[in-house]
């Protein structure tokens, strides 16, 4: 239970940097520029020995992250079960149900 609340908080506090990108040009120039400080400025943990890219999608421009390959031998359950919607637009966690960030919420 502990994971699914870390990760509630997570998605709430990354939704409101989104938000707050949106309506600062600043800020969302720091974020893609240096997304580790930006995120920890959002009390978001960030391990330092992970790098980390921020992109932006545009109307014409979408962004697909390729997950790192499982290790190991999965069954094709397994692997079926391991790429889903973290997979599209660039975030593995969505902006709180906006449907504008690609999270597929269709909530407007």
């Amino acid at each position: 239970m502990q994971a699914i609340v870390q990760q509630g908080s997570w998605q709430k506090r990354w939704g409101m940097l989104v938000s707050d990108s949106w309506s600062d040009e600043n800020l969302k120039r720091r974020l893609i520029d240096d997304p580790a400080t930006v995120l920890r400025e959002y009390d978001i943990d960030v391990p330092y020995d992970v790098e980390l890219k921020v992109v932006e999608d545009t109307e014409q421009v979408r962004h697909l992250v390729l997950p790192v390959s499982p290790s190991g031998d999965l069954t094709d359950e397994e692997l079926g079960g391991s790429v889903g919607r973290d997979s599209y637009s660039g975030f593995s966690w969505n902006c709180g149900r906006c449907g504008r960030c690609g999270c597929g919420c269709d909530r407007v």
